[in-house]
């Protein structure tokens, strides 16, 4: 199910957003200093430097390393020690991933060693753990030698690399060994790595048979040579980084990683996913604003992260842990049912991932737990009140009407976790509109966030009008209000296609008042979880212009605030237009 799930949500959507990967791309934003000022050190290289006594000569020149060293700074430069991947068994002569690392990080004034280890099967873990402890004690012993900076030298490693990077770093018998405290390291840069060899499913087949052929199968082996087992909160910082396009495997175990690092206690443990890469090109360091490269010399203090790319990551670190929660449904343990997470639920997160989808490759999407709504609904008429037509209220403030008659053969059913997670405020993802309101400028808003937090799903397949729509996300046990009387009775009487427009159709009541019914919907501040700005007004309050100009030129006004658009069919708008203007001269309210 995994693979077939990776298949469908691995294709991003072409649909623009404000996100990640688009904030990354900009331009002039990322940093204080341009790229012509802080580019241009040339390089000195010190090639085969032995970091121990080689034990064989056969193993001679692997237990080296290269260490290549900008010239000309007035300062000595932070140091990178990086270990290169290949399944444990192959060198980087080939691939040249470390070299082409060391050549661009050097010209940003960023001294660059490449750590050489004997390599499997000949060699047997922890012979490449030793052999990298070896090489980093070296470098720590003779920074004043090398030139480099001591207080500020970092591990880097790539694929396995990445895992003997975070292993070295966790279980300091390594390097103690070497008379060297992990203290020493300033930092760890974990890419695309495997930090749990122990797990049984879910990894690829050539995988296993690296993990076989470096460590045996012998599960204590397993488990004492995997980086999660030494997760602890006494170690430098980590940046852990993976691509939108790796092996499944390696995004879920760096969740699974950075969730560890943090339960232990770890303040310091930044997670990313680089969009539109794969496991080896988000290697290439190159190319004007390139994402890891980006973070990489922000993560070493070279260069600081400024605008809005240094919004997102601090609202990705302040949702870490949410300011909004759907855990008071997790009380009701008697009503909470498991069920296999199939393709159709997955396509219910993409209203809010979006372009995002990728992010959700961090999951292993095998199961999800919900409650019976209605079920849960009868069970507190104290609280939601009696009737057969339910409203449902969302914190963006967007509203859905349904009868019961209507939705229940369906069976909803509010989801409030999926997998191991039980909060599902956690799910989120973010963005920033570039105005508030299409005809009014002012300063342009916060980031925002988008979060799933709990929702409605139908595990029998609704028809299409009751496709998923925003306003099914974002519930708390807040979010729910049964009562008598059908609250949009008074629009019953439209003519059908006007009906359908103002609600499944595009929805105008979930966002939007028309009459008096309807909704008020809002933006959530990332910051604070609190509502904001860019309120969806009355439609009869819109200025004349703007009401027109959004129903006949809907591309221009989602691109001037910087959203997706909700299209009305061609045939509709005149329609749909006339309908409020009418309303708009029978009772006439003062405009904003």
């Amino acid at each position: 199910m995994q693979r077939i799930i990776y298949s469908f949500i691995h294709v991003r959507s072409a649909v623009t957003s404000v996100l990640f990967g688009m904030i990354l791309l900009i331009g002039g934003l990322l940093f204080n200093e341009s790229e012509a000022q802080s580019v241009g050190y040339k390089s000195k290289i010190i090639s085969n430097i032995a970091y121990t006594k080689a034990t064989d000569s056969k193993s001679a020149g692997r237990q080296t390393l290269d260490l290549h060293l900008p010239v000309g700074m007035n300062s000595k430069p932070p140091l990178v020690i990086f270990v290169h991947g290949g399944y444990w068994a192959i060198s980087d002569e080939k691939t040249r991933i470390g070299k082409s690392i060391a050549e661009e990080l050097v010209t940003r004034g960023v001294a660059v060693a490449l750590v050489r280890y004997r390599l499997a099967p000949d060699y047997k873990h922890p012979t490449q753990a030793k052999d990298v402890a070896a090489g980093v004690a070296h470098l720590i012993r003779e920074a004043d030698k090398y030139g480099v900076d001591k207080k500020r030298i970092f591990l880097a490693g790539h694929s396995s690399g990445a895992h003997l990077a975070a292993l070295i770093a966790l279980d300091s018998s390594y390097l103690t060994a070497q008379g060297i405290s992990p203290k020493s390291l300033a930092g760890i840069v974990a890419i695309s790595g495997s930090y749990d060899l122990s797990r049984k499913t879910g990894i690829y087949e050539s995988q296993k048979k690296a993990i076989d052929q470096a460590f045996g199968n012998n599960p204590a082996m397993l488990k004492s040579a995997s980086p999660i087992t030494h997760a602890h909160k006494d170690t430098p910082s980590f940046l852990i980084l993976t691509a939108s396009g790796d092996f499944p495997e390696l995004l879920q175990d760096a969740r699974k990683f950075t969730t560890a690092l943090r339960g232990a206690g770890h303040q310091k443990v930044e997670q990313y996913i680089i969009p539109d890469r794969d496991h080896y090109s988000m290697m290439q360091l190159k190319g004007k604003d390139n994402e890891v490269r980006v973070l990489l010399l922000a993560f070493l203090k070279v260069q600081p992260l400024t605008g809005e790319l240094a919004e997102l990551l601090e609202a990705k670190r302040g949702w870490i842990t949410p300011p909004l929660s759907n855990l008071p449904f997790w009380r009701h343990k008697g009503l909470i049912r498991s069920h296999p997470i199939e393709k159709r639920f997955v396509e219910s997160l993409l209203p809010v991932y979006g372009p995002n989808r990728y992010e959700l490759l961090e999951w292993p999407l095998e199961r999800f737990y919900s409650i019976d709504l209605f079920t849960y609904l009868d069970s507190f008429p104290q609280k939601f009140g009696r009737g057969d037509y339910l409203i449902i209220t969302n914190l963006r403030h967007e509203k859905q009407f349904w009868s019961r008659e209507e939705i229940e053969p369906y069976k909803p059913v509010i989801v409030i976790g999926i997998d191991d997670e039980k909060n599902l405020f956690r799910f989120s993802v973010f963005y920033r509109a570039f105005r508030e309101y299409s005809w009014k400028y002012g300063p342009r808003p916060p980031m925002m966030a988008r979060p799933l937090g709990a929702f409605i799903y139908f595990l029998n397949k609704p028809p299409p009008k009751w496709n998923p729509m925003s306003q099914y996300y974002a519930l708390t046990t807040k979010s729910f209000q049964l009562v008598d009387k059908d609250p949009l009775e008074t629009f019953r009487d439209l003519p059908k296609e006007a009906f359908e427009v103002l609600t499944h159709r595009n929805g105008c009541l979930y966002c939007h008042t028309f009459l008096g019914i309807g909704a008020r919907g809002h933006h959530i501040t990332a910051s604070t979880g609190a509502g904001h700005g860019g309120f969806a007004l009355p439609l009869e309050e819109y200025p004349p212009e703007v009401w027109k100009a959004f129903i006949f030129n809907q591309k221009e006004v989602a691109t001037k605030i910087g959203s997706s658009t909700n299209m009305i069919d061609e045939t509709l708008r005149q329609p749909i237009h006339d309908l409020i203007v009418r309303f708009r001269q029978q009772r006439p309210t003062q405009t904003r």
